[in-house]
């Protein structure tokens, strides 16, 4: 349920177009717009295989993001396209991407979404970013805001941010609105990221030497709110042509994650305190960057500006999530519910 309170009435668009629907993101995102549909009418484009039961609604094969092809067709008759597609991770279908292949899907296959987007009538563009953009890490105390300059480190945030000043210039030179939106790590039932593998230590009962790690602190958004979200900034009128940055509205250290995690799978939270500066030499041996990053280091974003200017709060507690993350049969979007 989008959670804003704002003296303009939200504007309902008719049809929204979902690319990356078969994807982890764009699947919720469609089963969210489908429990919607006093709302909405769904489009769901995908490259792919098929699109979850098209019984229900329209669906469009795409071609590679490295392709500029036609899509006016595709596109028309939609009022907004919610960009789901473009990749966050270097770790593609076919394999490991190179920087020029990451390149040219997530910059020049984005900003060529957007002009076939603009060419087929459709007024607002929502890219699907990432707080790797603003940097991989924030100081103690300190946070990322949605207008902080942006010093990404990975390749992946370097990409999103040059797509991002792409997508601001399309939107200048066509009028088009562009709504940029930047999550942290995002979880939920069956993710296959770095929260899955925190969620297999949980699972598994493994001790593990993190009892130490309870200094940082680290946003996070479950799927189920970073879909509601995305479903705000495609109907609220003061999104057009901003920036956000979303996540649950709580921070968490690594500690606090496991023992969260423990508790809402019944499990008990097996870890021991170790020297951190052990730990992080281990994770340096065997190559784990990721671990060190999510173990040790904080990255905390500031959603005021959502809430704020959107009115928008997350319709799921950061205890809400996490249970909901342990139920892998859960029906994807069902918690998102209509306003």
């Amino acid at each position: 349920m989008s959670n804003y309170h704002n003296n303009n009435k939200p504007i309902y668009m008719k049809k929204i177009l979902v690319t990356g629907s078969n994807g982890y993101i764009g699947n919720a995102l469609v089963l969210a717009l489908l429990n919607r549909k006093k709302e909405f009418t769904v489009r769901a484009a995908a490259r792919r295989g098929s699109i979850l039961n098209s019984k229900s609604f329209e669906t469009v094969r795409l071609g590679s993001l490295e392709e500029s092809l036609d899509y006016v067709e595709a596109f028309k008759g939609c009022d907004v396209l919610i960009h789901c597609a473009s990749r966050g991770s270097m770790r593609g279908h076919e394999g490991w991407l190179d920087e020029a292949a990451l390149h040219r899907i997530n910059v020049l296959g984005t900003v060529h979404m957007a002009r076939e987007a603009h060419r087929a009538g459709i007024s607002r563009f929502i890219f699907l970013s990432s707080l790797q953009v603003n940097g991989p890490e924030t100081p103690a105390g300190k946070r990322f805001y949605a207008d902080s300059l942006p010093r990404p480190k990975s390749p992946i945030g370097k990409a999103l941010l040059e797509a991002e000043k792409e997508l601001t210039r399309v939107g200048e030179e066509t009028g088009m609105e562009i709504v940029i939106v930047r999550p942290p790590l995002i979880y939920g039932p069956d993710c296959q990221n770095l929260f899955g593998e925190v969620k297999i230590m949980v699972d598994y009962c493994l001790p593990l030497p993190l009892r130490s790690c309870k200094r940082n602190h680290r946003s996070l958004v479950g799927i189920d709110n970073l879909v509601d979200f995305l479903i705000c900034c495609a109907t609220h009128p003061d999104a057009a042509n901003e920036t956000f940055l979303v996540s649950d509205g709580v921070d968490l250290s690594t500690l606090n994650i496991f023992k969260l995690l423990a508790k809402t799978h019944h499990r008990p939270c097996l870890l021991w305190p170790f020297p951190p500066i052990l730990v992080r030499l281990f994770n340096s041996y065997i190559g784990r960057q990721a671990w060190e990053e999510f173990f040790f280091q904080s990255q905390v974003a500031d959603i005021h500006k959502a809430q704020l200017v959107l009115g928008w709060t997350p319709p799921l507690s950061v205890e809400q999530s996490f249970r909901r993350s342990w139920d892998e049969n859960f029906y994807l979007g069902s918690h998102t519910s209509s306003k």
